[in-house]
């Protein structure tokens, strides 16, 4: 295995798939910073990451306010990722299929909770409506309606995007601009004195680099990189499953992401 190009980090980051390539990529666009970055990946090939496995969904339908305004920049983000990345013009514009989500519910307290959101996440700009069934009927005729008495959806800024490609340029810029990838996985981390920091990582290659900040960016695998410091995360890997077919008879529209509480 290659060996780390330098003793010392100011950072660390443990998975260099897309949540590990944007914060590296970041981190090289924060005034004032001028740090070493490595970051450190097990599998170059992707093969196994969530990041390879995505359908890159985003959605602005969240309960909380923070969570929809995230959102709402994610959307900015991917709709002019060409000026984000510098207005490279090697950069591909990026589009975001504004589908979105349709969120069905089948008891009044659900679809009391849907109302109680759609007025949040209106009230900082989203385009959710709330709908009676009627209304879901209307709009998707074909749909099995029986029990479902209320909806939300949003086909403002939320949908799917190609997320391949944003990591893809997230990881190209972050090395352009001087981070560093390493193929090898950390295998233990060395804690302060006082319990309260990681000093050290240790790969597999048998390297111990020094670290100012650990970042962990390995996805499913998150909960066992924590635990090499000391750190319980409720993260553990689920299986999903994406199907895409054919139909006999094509529908004559697009269909949102539909969440069918059944």
């Amino acid at each position: 295995m290659p060996q780390p190009n330098h003793s010392t980090y100011d950072v660390v980051i443990i998975g260099g798939a897309i949540f590990g390539s944007s914060v590296a990529w970041w981190l090289t666009q924060m005034a004032g910073f001028d740090g070493k970055v490595l970051v450190v990946e097990r599998d170059p090939t992707y093969e196994y990451a969530a990041t390879s496995h995505t359908n890159s969904c985003i959605r602005q339908q969240f309960s909380s306010a923070i969570n929809v305004k995230v959102s709402q920049f994610g959307a900015e983000f991917i709709k002019n990722f060409r000026r984000f990345m510098g207005d490279d013009p090697e950069v591909p514009h990026l589009a975001l299929q504004s589908f979105g989500y349709l969120y069905l519910a089948d008891t009044p307290e659900f679809a009391q909770t849907l109302q109680q959101n759609q007025q949040i996440q209106v009230a900082l700009g989203a385009g959710t409506q709330h709908m009676t069934a009627a209304e879901v009927a209307a709009a998707y005729p074909f749909y099995q309606l029986d029990g479902i008495i209320a909806a939300n959806h949003n086909r403002v800024d939320e949908g799917y995007f190609d997320g391949g490609t944003m990591f893809d340029w997230f990881k190209r810029m972050a090395r352009r601009n001087g981070v560093e990838y390493l193929h090898d996985e950390v295998t233990a981390m060395t804690k302060a004195a006082d319990g309260t920091s990681v000093t050290h990582v240790t790969l597999k290659s048998g390297a111990t680099v020094a670290c100012g900040t650990v970042v962990n960016a390995s996805g499913p695998r998150a909960a066992a990189t924590a635990g090499m410091a000391g750190i319980t995360l409720p993260v553990e890997p689920r299986k999903r499953y994406t199907f895409v077919f054919d139909a006999a008879k094509p529908l004559d529209r697009d269909l949102p992401l539909t969440i069918d509480p059944s």
